[in-house]
């Protein structure tokens, strides 16, 4: 019967995880080394910057295998992974893959782009084990303060756990939570359940309604019409829910806007908001938009 190894995500490591990674990582149980775990993850989180560790344990609760990962002090969206070990009884059955799987697929709801580690050019297994994984190595360049050995740098692109469906009538309490966040922003009033189901279940040629998903879950929502004019469509709605803001989700939506109406024809694509919304202005202006009017509206536009 084969052992069954629990892989498991955690920023925060017991007592009893921290004696057993010392003592298989670096065989020693002195403060030195107990407290060598505590301090990767102390350090960062007084730097006010983000970690989490993946630990790999048997039914027995027996810490085989752990990786750390640390979130770049400059660049959200890259992190790195090292600290990288396998007790030996354990190697070679891809616990360090699964670690990593691990650490990629919690990365990518996390709204990361980039997995980053650095490896010594003799250590074979583990160049031979980024590759396995697709990994590219990359010239080399620093992450926080980190000192390079003489290290080879890997990275990896994680893949994007956004989608964007159409919003139909069914999808309308997803669509007045979300608009519900944003109301006070958009300088709306208040837009009911019926309501919704009313103007989502219009079929009018000249508007698409679109949900972005990270995963299942709904998390925005974007308008697009004009879509009977010739050359210019628009962007006339996009709200995202407040726990995702800020996270590259408007620009997401934004981009997939921009490839439909393409796809059907248009040149150019306009969008508008408040003077107010800050958050919007800046997300249209890092998307490539350009402002062409401003009175009680700040009007943008793209040429795609």
């Amino acid at each position: 019967m084969k052992e069954i190894v629990t892989i498991q995500i955690s920023k925060f490591l017991t007592n009893e995880y921290v004696e057993q990674i010392a003592q298989n990582q670096w065989k020693a149980l002195t403060p030195q080394f107990t407290n060598r775990s505590r301090q990767y993850i102390f350090d960062e989180l007084v730097n006010s910057n983000d970690c989490f560790g993946v630990i790999a344990t048997t039914a027995k609760n027996q810490v085989i295998g752990r990786i750390h990962c640390v979130r770049n002090e400059n660049n959200p969206h890259l992190w790195y992974y090292g600290d990288l070990f396998v007790i030996p009884e354990y190697r070679r059955r891809g616990i360090a893959k699964q670690m990593i799987h691990a650490a990629t697929n919690h990365l990518s709801e996390m709204g990361a782009t980039t997995l980053r580690c650095y490896v010594k050019p003799d250590n074979i297994p583990s160049r031979n084990l980024q590759m396995s994984l697709c990994f590219l190595e990359k010239p080399f360049e620093s992450f926080n303060d980190f000192i390079n050995d003489g290290e080879i740098m890997y990275e990896l692109d994680i893949p994007n756990s956004l989608t964007i469906i159409p919003a139909t009538k069914n999808e309308a309490y997803f669509v007045r939570i979300l608009f519900a966040q944003n109301k006070d922003i958009l300088n709306s009033g208040n837009i009911s359940l019926s309501e919704w189901k009313e103007i989502l279940s219009v079929e009018d040629p000249d508007e698409k309604h679109f949900l972005v998903c990270k995963g299942a879950m709904p998390i925005a929502y974007m308008k697009i019409n004009g879509l009977l004019n010739t050359d210019i469509a628009w962007v006339s709605m996009l709200f995202v829910a407040k726990d995702f803001q800020r996270q590259g989700i408007g620009s997401f939506a934004l981009n997939y806007a921009e490839q439909y109406v393409k796809g059907l024809g248009f040149n150019t694509i306009n969008i508008q908001t408040d003077k107010e919304n800050i958050a919007a202005i800046n997300c249209y202006s890092n998307s490539g938009y350009r402002i062409y009017e401003q009175n009680s509206k700040i009007k943008f536009s793209k040429l795609l």
